[in-house]
């Protein structure tokens, strides 16, 4: 039978038997790591799945500096990779719309000056002015605007960000955060 080290030359000359066979190895080990670190039998095996990927393509790529401590590799890869499962699950849930106040937020529609907007929209640009006609008036998206005015989404973004700052601080409005 061969050594775990001798597994780990064998995966980086391209042997796919002992890749199967290393998997067979450390497989159950890194099962019972996540189960202890995740608890949580699927995110266990997405975490088994996710570490032997890891290491094979490692061990193919020559990345493993020493085969004898592949154990270990396998070991720090695992906790790496539980470590970002678990950032993963801690991120903030979006909130359902319903969920907002977002009537708040914005001014009432009586409130709005018209005339004050229009006469800030006339020191905006002209290409900036169509980007927010597009994008606010006809609802097209930035890859939408970005085809028509030849222009690269990114750009699009930017441009509109800014035009929308220039007007904010035109009519004196906080921006909400």
């Amino acid at each position: 039978m061969a050594t775990d080290a001798e597994l780990a030359r064998c995966v980086a000359e391209g042997d796919a038997a002992a890749e199967a066979e290393l998997c067979r190895r450390f497989a159950p080990r890194v099962h019972l790591y996540g189960l202890k670190h995740l608890r949580d039998e699927d995110r266990a095996r997405d975490l088994v799945q996710s570490v032997l990927v890891a290491v094979l393509e490692a061990a193919r790529a020559g990345r493993i500096d020493d085969p004898e401590r592949i154990d270990r590799y396998i070991l720090g890869t695992s906790r790496n990779l539980a470590l970002r499962f678990r950032a993963a699950d801690t991120r903030a849930e979006p909130t359902a719309p319903a969920g907002l106040d977002v009537a708040g937020a914005l001014p009432p529609l009586d409130a709005l000056d018209i005339e004050a907007l229009l006469r800030c929209l006339q020191h905006v640009e002209a290409r900036a002015r169509t980007i927010l006609y597009l994008a606010f008036s006809r609802d097209k998206s930035a890859d939408e605007i970005a085809e028509a005015l030849a222009m690269t989404p990114g750009n699009v973004r930017v441009v509109r960000h800014r035009a929308v700052a220039q007007l904010r601080d035109c009519l004196g409005v906080a921006e909400a955060t």
